[in-house]
C-alpha cells in the first residue's frame, strides 16, 4: 500500500475535511460582524445551524471508519451523559417543545465535536497546531474588534460632537463600548478571556529563530492590543474575570521564582494586568455597591435576572422547562417590583442561573460535576501533570487559567449559545481532557465490532434525517417571512405580498409566536391608518385575530396582552378590553399606559369607582401624566381632582413610611413637593427643587440661584416680543412645537396657570426596542405601541428635569402591589 493510500485512508478515519468544514463554520462566526443578531436572521442562521450540524457527521464518520469512540475520561463523559439526559426530560416534558428542540439540536452539534476533535489531538504537535491556530484566529478578532469600533462606533461618535475628540469616554453609553465582533460588549470580554491566556503561552513558548509571525514580538503584541480590545469593552464581568485570573497567576509566579530576581518584573506585569481590570469604571461601580449592601443601578438588573430564573427552576425543578423557554416564561415569573429594569429578555445573564432556569437539577447537577471534576483534576495534578513535557505542562497551566477568568464571567453572563465562545470553550475543555489522559497514560478503548459500529452510524444518521425533516419547513417558513418583511421595504410597500408570506410562513411553523404576532401589529397599525371605515374594521378584525393566536403561542406576553388591549378598546368591546389590559398589567405592573387602559375600559363598563383606582395607580407610577391636557377634555376630565386628590394622599403616606435618606424615598418626597405644586402649595424650604418652582408659580419672585434655562425661559416670559428667539436658544425640538408653546403663552398670568391649562399636548409613541432580538428572529421591523401617551409637551421638554426618573422605583412598586393586586382581582370579579 503506497503513503498517499495510507494518508487517504488516515484522512477518512479521522474525517478530515469534515473536521475542516467544523473548524471553518466556527471561524466564520468567530469573524462575522454582529453574529450573535444574525445567527437568527435568514439566511445566517441556515448557515448557523449547518455549522452546528457537521460536527454531528464529523462524529459518525469517525465512528464508522475507527470503529470506536475516544472517550473525554476520567469522569467527563459522565457530564456528557447527564447533559444529554437533562435535554432528554426537559425537551420532553417542556411547555414549549418545540423551542427546546431547536435550542436541543444545535447543542447536540456542540457536544458532537468533543469526540472527534479529542480523537484527532492525540500528538503532541496536533495540540500545538491548534492552539497555533485559535492564537492566529485571536489576532484577526482583535484587529476586527478595534477595527470595527473604531470605524463605525468612536469615530461617528467624534465627529458628531461639537468639541470633536475627548479622551475620556462616558462608558455609561451602551452604544460607545465595543461591540464588535460578536455583537455586545460582554460577548467580546468572555472570548478574550478564553483567548488571551493562550495567546500569552504562544509568546512564552516562542524562540528567537522563528520568522515574525511566530516570534516573541508578534504574540506579545497581540496579547497587549488584546488587553487593550478587552478594556474597550468596559466589561464589568470582563473585568472581573481578568482579576480574577491575576490571583492565581500572580501566587504561582511568586512561589515558582520567589528566589530569582525576574520574580518581580513578573510581578509588576501582573500588577499591571489588575490596574487594567480596576480601570474598568463600570466594574468599580459595582464593587462599591456590593460591599455598601446596596444593589444599585449596577447590579439591580442581574438581580432581578437571577430572580427570575431562580422562580423558573423551583417551578419545575425535576425536569426544567426546556432550552430556550426563558423569553416565553419571562415575564410571568418577573418580579412587579422591578419597575421597568429588566422588562423582557432571552437570556438570564447567569449560566448556572440559566441551566437551573432551563434544565432544572438536572442542569444543576451537570454544572456542578464538570466544575467539581475540574477542581478535582486540578488538584489532583500529580497524577498527569508531572508526566507532560514542560510546553505541554504550561498549555494546561494557560487552559485551567483561561477556564477560571471565563468561569468568574460566566457567573454574571450566558454566553455559550455564541459559536465563537462556545466553540472556544469546546476546544479549551478537549485540550485540557486530552491532556488529563495523556498524562495519565490512559489508552483508546477497543474497537467495535463492524455491525454494532455500523448499526450505531445508521441510528445516528436516521435521527440527524429526522431532524432535517423537521428543520425544514422551520427554515422555508424563515425564508418566507424573510421576503415577506422585504416586501414591507419596497416603494410603495407591497402589502399583499407581505401578507401571502407571512402566512405562508405561519402555516410551515404553527408553533411560532412571532409570525401572528408580527402579523397582528401589522394589520393593526394598516388599519388605524386607513381611511375606509370598512376596510378599517376588517383589518382590525383580522389584527386581533392574529393577536389572539400569538398569546396561545407565547401567553406570557406583555406587548401582545397590551396592544390587543388597545384594540378591543378601538372596537368598542369594553369589557374583553378590560381583562386584557388586567392580564398586561399584572405581567409589567410598571409599564405605562396599561392601568390608563384598563381604566378607560373600565369607564367604558361604567365602572366609575374602578376606573378611578386604576387611573390613580397609572399617575401614581407616573406622576408626570397629572400635568397632561388630557384630563382637561373627555372621558378623563370628571376623573382629574380625585385622582389627583388620592395620588396626592398616597405620596403623604408613602413619604412617612419611605425614609428620605433612601433612593426610593427621595423620588417620593420630590413627587410629593411637585404635586403640592401642581396644586398651588408652594414650597418654602431652600432646595434646589424650590428654585425652579417658585418662579414658575410667580415670575416677580425668581430665585437668584434659579438653573439656567428657568431664567432664559422667565425672560422670555417677560418679553415677549424676544419670546420666540429666547425660547428657541434652549429648544431642542420641532419649529413647530415651539411655535405651539408661544402661541398658548399669549395671555397667561403666570408659567403656571400656563402649563395647568393652556400648555400644549404632545403625543407620544413607543418602540418595543429588542422585540427581535427577545423574540430570537430580527428579519421583521420593530414594532411601536398602539398605546400613545398624550403629554404635557413644555413639561417634558423644558421642565423634563423637574420630576425624577421613574425606571427602577422598587420601594414604591413594592408599596404600590397590594393595590395593585386589589384592583386586578375587582376587574376580574366582573361579570
Amino acid at each position: 500500500m503506497t503513503a498517499r493510500h495510507w494518508g487517504e485512508q488516515a484522512a477518512k478515519q479521522e474525517g478530515v475535511l469534515l473536521g475542516l468544514l467544523t473548524a471553518a463554520g466556527y471561524a466564520f462566526f468567530t469573524l462575522l460582524p454582529d453574529s450573535h443578531s444574525l445567527m437568527v436572521a435568514w439566511p445566517w442562521v441556515l448557515l448557523w445551524q449547518a455549522a452546528l450540524g457537521v460536527p454531528l457527521l464529523w462524529f459518525l464518520q469517525v465512528l464508522a471508519y475507527q470503529r470506536r469512540v475516544q472517550p473525554l475520561g476520567n469522569g467527563f463523559d459522565g457530564v456528557v451523559l447527564l447533559l444529554l439526559l437533562a435535554l432528554a426530560i426537559s425537551g420532553t416534558l417542556s411547555a414549549f417543545p418545540n423551542q427546546a428542540r431547536w435550542y436541543g439540536w444545535a447543542l447536540l452539534g456542540g457536544i458532537a465535536v468533543l469526540y472527534p476533535l479529542g480523537a484527532w489531538l492525540r500528538t503532541p504537535e496536533r495540540r500545538w497546531q491548534i492552539v497555533r491556530f485559535q492564537g492566529y484566529l485571536t489576532a484577526l478578532v482583535i484587529l476586527v474588534s478595534l477595527g470595527l469600533w473604531v470605524g463605525t462606533t468612536i469615530a461617528p461618535a467624534i465627529f458628531a460632537t461639537p468639541q470633536g475628540f475627548t479622551p475620556h469616554l462616558n462608558v455609561d453609553t451602551l452604544e460607545l463600548r465595543n461591540w464588535a465582533p460578536f455583537g455586545h460588549q460582554n460577548y467580546v470580554a468572555g472570548y478574550l478571556l478564553l483567548a488571551l491566556p493562550l495567546v500569552g503561552l504562544l509568546a512564552i513558548e516562542a524562540e528567537g529563530t522563528q520568522p515574525w509571525g511566530r516570534s516573541r514580538r508578534f504574540w506579545m503584541a497581540v496579547l497587549l492590543l488584546g488587553l487593550v480590545t478587552l478594556y474597550t469593552t468596559f466589561s464589568r464581568g470582563g473585568g472581573l474575570g481578568l482579576l480574577a485570573m491575576v490571583i492565581p497567576l500572580g501566587v504561582g509566579w511568586i512561589w515558582h521564582y520567589r528566589r530569582l530576581r525576574r520574580s518581580w518584573w513578573g510581578f509588576l506585569a501582573l500588577a499591571g494586568l489588575a490596574v487594567v481590570a480596576l480601570a474598568n469604571e463600570r466594574l468599580r461601580r459595582s464593587l462599591v455597591a456590593l460591599f455598601q449592601g446596596g444593589q444599585g443601578s449596577e447590579l439591580a438588573y442581574r438581580w432581578i435576572t437571577s430572580i427570575v430564573g431562580w422562580r423558573m427552576g423551583a417551578a419545575h425543578p425535576l425536569s426544567g422547562n426546556g432550552l430556550g423557554s426563558v423569553p416565553l416564561w419571562y415575564q410571568h415569573y418577573r418580579p412587579g417590583w422591578a419597575g421597568r429594569e429588566a422588562e423582557w429578555i432571552y437570556q438570564l445573564h447567569s449560566t448556572p442561573v440559566q441551566l437551573w432556569a432551563e434544565l432544572g437539577l438536572w442542569g444543576m447537577a451537570v454544572f456542578f460535576l464538570g466544575v467539581g471534576l475540574l477542581v478535582y483534576w486540578g488538584m489532583r495534578y500529580r497524577r498527569w501533570w508531572l508526566s507532560l513535557e514542560q510546553r505541554e505542562q504550561r498549555l494546561a497551566i494557560a487552559l485551567y487559567l483561561a477556564l477560571w477568568g471565563y468561569g468568574v464571567l460566566s457567573l454574571t453572563d450566558f454566553q455559550l449559545d455564541n459559536v465563537g465562545i462556545g466553540g472556544l470553550f469546546l476546544i479549551e475543555l478537549t485540550l485540557l481532557t486530552t491532556l488529563i489522559r495523556t498524562g495519565q497514560g490512559q489508552t483508546p478503548p477497543e474497537r467495535l465490532r463492524v455491525r454494532w459500529a455500523l448499526s450505531l452510524v445508521g441510528v445516528g444518521l436516521g435521527i440527524i434525517l429526522v431532524m432535517v425533516g423537521w428543520l425544514t419547513p422551520i427554515h422555508r417558513a424563515w425564508a418566507s417571512s424573510s421576503e415577506g418583511f422585504l416586501a414591507l421595504l419596497e416603494t410603495p410597500p407591497d402589502w399583499n405580498r407581505f401578507t401571502e408570506k407571512l402566512f405562508h410562513a405561519q402555516e410551515l411553523a404553527p408553533w411560532e409566536p412571532y409570525y401572528p404576532l408580527q402579523l397582528g401589529w401589522n394589520y393593526g397599525q394598516r388599519g388605524m391608518m386607513a381611511d375606509n371605515p370598512e376596510a378599517r374594521t376588517n383589518l382590525l378584525r383580522t389584527a386581533m385575530v392574529q393577536f389572539e393566536k400569538g398569546i396561545e403561542l407565547s401567553p406570557y406576553s406583555e406587548f401582545a396582552y397590551s396592544n390587543l388591549a388597545w384594540l378591543y378598546w378601538r372596537d368598542g368591546n369594553f369589557g374583553a378590553a378590560a381583562q386584557t389590559f388586567a392580564k398586561a398589567a399584572q405581567l409589567v405592573p410598571a409599564k405605562r399606559g396599561n392601568f390608563l387602559g384598563l381604566g378607560l375600559a373600565l369607564i367604558g363598563e361604567n365602572q366609575l369607582q374602578l376606573a378611578t383606582q386604576a387611573l390613580t395607580l397609572e399617575v401614581l407610577r407616573y406622576p408626570l401624566f397629572i400635568t397632561s391636557p388630557a384630563w382637561r377634555v373627555a372621558p378623563l376630565a370628571p376623573f382629574y381632582q380625585p385622582v389627583l386628590t388620592a395620588v396626592t394622599e398616597r405620596y403623604r403616606q408613602l413619604a412617612q413610611d419611605i425614609a428620605s435618606d433612601r433612593p426610593s424615598g427621595a423620588y417620593v418626597h420630590q413627587v410629593l413637593t411637585l404635586l403640592r405644586w401642581w396644586q398651588g402649595e408652594l414650597p418654602l424650604d431652600n432646595n434646589p427643587l424650590t428654585a425652579w418652582l417658585q418662579p414658575l408659580a410667580n415670575p416677580k419672585e425668581a430665585a437668584s440661584n434659579a438653573p439656567a434655562t428657568l431664567q432664559i425661559f422667565l425672560k422670555a416670559w417677560d418679553d415677549p416680543n424676544r419670546r420666540r428667539d429666547l425660547l428657541a436658544s434652549i429648544w431642542s425640538g420641532s419649529p413647530e412645537q415651539l411655535e405651539q408653546i408661544v402661541r398658548s403663552m399669549a395671555g397667561q398670568p403666570t408659567p403656571l396657570a400656563w402649563l395647568r391649562s393652556a400648555a400644549p399636548a404632545v403625543a407620544i409613541t413607543y418602540t418595543r426596542a429588542g422585540f427581535g432580538v427577545n423574540s430570537r428572529h430580527i428579519d421583521g421591523p420593530q414594532p411601536t405601541d398602539f398605546f400613545i401617551a398624550i403629554d404635557n409637551l413644555p413639561m417634558v421638554t423644558l421642565f423634563a428635569s423637574l420630576w425624577p426618573d421613574s425606571y427602577f422605583v422598587p420601594e414604591l412598586d413594592q408599596a404600590l402591589e397590594g393595590d395593585r393586586r386589589r384592583l386586578l382581582a375587582a376587574v376580574d370579579q366582573i361579570p
